[in-house]
């Protein structure tokens, strides 16, 4: 793993600030920040239970696949104001419904309702003020 200290790098100055959380920011003073090559935010599995609990801070992509029917969707944590985040919900035998934590704001007010087919994959992306979750765009009975 590599070291990052403030400094200059390709002729622009930046500074490095860590919170207590670990969030580490590199900021450069031009307020621009180029990425070469693929910068991505790894998929993590969520556990089936009767409420699913969702880390944001582990990862802001995340894939559930019911197990056991019908759950409900708990309020993720770690939630930052400006981040996108996305669930890939997958069904397994099929019918399986979701409830959803009032964290989650939907447009026009109702939460969508899950594809049914077996295997169905639904996906959600979502935008954060901190502490909600607006939906952004959905795909479903993705095959």
């Amino acid at each position: 793993m590599s070291t990052i200290s403030a400094g200059t790098t390709s002729g622009t100055a930046y500074t490095v600030t860590a919170d207590t959380t670990g969030v580490i920011a590199l900021v450069p003073t031009n307020g621009l920040v180029s990425v070469t090559g693929t910068g991505y935010a790894p998929t993590t599995t969520l556990t089936d239970a009767a409420t699913i609990a969702w880390a944001t801070t582990t990862s802001q992509t995340a894939t559930f696949t019911f197990v056991s029917s019908n759950r409900t969707v708990g309020a993720p944590t770690g939630l930052v104001n400006g981040g996108f985040y996305s669930l890939c919900v997958i069904q397994n035998a099929g019918s399986n419904t979701l409830t959803w934590n009032a964290v989650f704001k939907w447009v026009n007010g109702t939460a969508p309702t899950l594809s049914t087919a077996a295997a169905a994959k639904d996906f959600f992306t979502f935008r954060s003020d901190g502490t909600s979750l607006f939906q952004q765009g959905i795909s479903q009975a993705v095959a």
